[in-house]
């Protein structure tokens, strides 16, 4: 029994592109369509527009590229308790060092590398609840929530998260926490201030 079939038009430079990720698969440019339809349709299905799916996988590969690895919470609560006795603030320094590192990352990878970071928060396992970031002319405002971080873990998340910032040209001009709760605001290390 031969499925039915639909003629849909396609800019002529998408299906060059086509062409060349089909063949070079080894595919032929009608399954590579139908299987590129199959898993945007399964992205839909659990939730995500098809621009957000693409960038979730973009910082997800990101942070693995960066040695980034996903631990269920309560093993990386007992890490960051367990760590956070340690008095020497060599822990807060390794969370901000990596986080300096990922700033970088973005900053060279991605168009947009706030925005990026902004979805990796998201996607990554501190369990935010809410992630907020908006661009005030020359300011950037980060608000992160979580009702399950625990003072250590917000602590460690604040370090990364100012490291990030550091690592992309930003320098802190406000930095407030408390258990569960980050308010940190970010200007650009070149840009002037107003008279």
């Amino acid at each position: 029994m031969s499925k039915s079939r639909r003629l849909v038009y396609v800019s002529e430079n998408l299906i060059r592109e086509a062409m060349e990720v089909a063949r070079s698969e080894g595919k032929s440019l009608g399954v590579f369509v139908e299987e590129s339809i199959e898993l945007a349709l399964l992205a839909k299905r659990l939730g995500y527009r098809l621009k957000e799916a693409a960038d979730l996988l973009a910082v997800t590969k990101a942070n693995r590229i960066l040695g980034g690895t996903f631990v269920p919470l309560n093993v990386f609560n007992f890490f960051i308790k367990v760590a956070s006795k340690d008095k020497s603030r060599s822990l807060k320094e390794r969370w901000y060092e990596s986080g300096k590192l990922h700033g970088k990352y973005l900053k060279e990878k991605f168009e947009d590398p706030v925005e990026a970071f902004k979805e990796f928060l998201e996607a990554s396992r501190w369990d935010l609840n809410e992630v907020e970031v908006k661009n005030e002319g020359d300011l950037i405002k980060l608000r992160c929530f979580s009702s399950v971080l625990t003072n250590e873990g917000t602590e460690a998340l604040l370090k990364y998260v100012e490291g990030a910032f550091h690592g992309m040209g930003y320098e802190t001009t406000r930095s407030d926490h408390m258990k569960g709760m980050i308010i940190l605001d970010f200007k650009g290390l070149n840009v002037k201030n107003s008279p």
